[in-house]
């Protein structure tokens, strides 16, 4: 596979990741969950990382982070602002990443330490990567606070994550992820247990601190809502793989693989109210039961033999699009209508 024609974005991108490849040790051999990943995040762009359950999203950015376990086996180069970070000593990693890029996870209140308060966690970060004092650095906690909106924050700063709803709780993640002001901020299903008032509120402020800092934004979700109203430019996984990318609008006014345009016809749609939603058949492979040949193809109404022999080969085509598929976008659009 030819990486190159992978990637798309800026010049100088925050983010460059290439034939990334990550596998765990079981007592049944090698599980391969992530499989040649390559993509690259522009500098102040939102990137979408979308897919079903099990598709191997927050497996790929705990592997930008350097966060997996002893046991998983990674492979593939990871670089970020420029300067290569998955050959680095793991404490050297864990500095670079913490003040460069950050994490904000979708369990707040599991990611949260219970015992110590909110401010303190958010002080904590500035006081070991920027050697402030525990009273500076509270009075930047209060700062943060109140840039992601939580209300009354220098009371809040002393309250425990318990005393905080679901909304603050994440709001108070997003603020321990800016202490540092990174380049690159990794949303990991940032929404999934919040209500829809809440949820919107989020996406909003996740959209306004990226217009204001400038950063760069990798969210990881399988809510096509989310990416529809956020990202830039997005990239479809499947089984541990790649099998589209390409600009937001793009996708969605004309996706290209068979997967992705399963996913779309499974939203509702606002204007087709009342239009029964086409669930995909089957469900996603297990990591150490993936399919010979495409992935997709027994889920695929328009798979031929050849599907379950090989992978494909990448059709990359204008707009830095592509589609992991042996069919090109005409064919599979005429294949449906048929």
């Amino acid at each position: 596979m030819n990486v190159s024609t992978l990637r798309s974005g800026a010049d100088t991108p925050v983010l460059d990741v290439a034939d990334l490849n990550v596998s765990f040790s079981t007592r049944a051999g090698e599980v391969r969950v992530v499989r040649d990943l390559s993509f690259r995040v522009g500098r102040g762009e939102v990137f979408a990382v979308i897919g079903e359950s099990g598709s191997g999203k927050s497996t790929m950015a705990q592997a930008v982070m350097g966060l997996l376990s002893g046991q998983a086996n990674t492979t593939g180069r990871i670089t970020l602002s420029g300067q290569p970070i998955s050959s680095l000593a793991p404490r050297a990693r864990r500095r670079l990443c913490g003040e460069r890029m950050a994490l904000i996870s979708q369990d707040a209140l599991a990611a949260l330490n219970p015992c110590t308060t909110v401010g303190f966690q958010i002080a904590e970060t500035l006081m070991v990567h920027r050697g402030m004092s525990r009273r500076a650095g509270m009075r930047r906690a209060v700062e943060l606070l109140a840039l992601t909106g939580i209300p009354s924050p220098d009371e809040r700063v002393h309250r425990y994550p318990h005393e905080f709803s679901g909304g603050m709780r994440q709001r108070a993640l997003i603020a321990i992820a800016l202490a540092l002001e990174p380049d690159l901020l990794i949303a990991d299903e940032p929404t999934t247990a919040l209500d829809a008032t809440i949820k919107a509120q989020i996406l909003q402020l996740l959209m306004r601190l990226r217009g204001e800092l400038g950063m760069a934004v990798l969210i990881v979700t399988h809510d096509m809502g989310v990416v529809a109203r956020m990202a830039d430019r997005m990239l479809v996984m499947y089984a541990g793989r790649a099998v589209e990318t390409g600009p937001v609008t793009e996708v969605f006014d004309a996706p290209a693989h068979p997967y992705t345009r399963a996913l779309l016809k499974a939203m509702p749609r606002l204007d087709c109210p009342g239009e029964p939603l086409r669930a995909i058949a089957g469900a996603p492979p297990a990591p150490q039961a993936i399919p010979t040949g495409c992935a997709f193809h027994p889920r695929c109404a328009l798979a031929v033999p050849a599907c379950s022999a090989d992978v494909p080969q990448p059709i990359v085509f204008a707009g830095g699009r592509m589609s992991l598929c042996r069919f090109s976008p005409d064919e599979v659009r005429y294949a449906e209508r048929a």
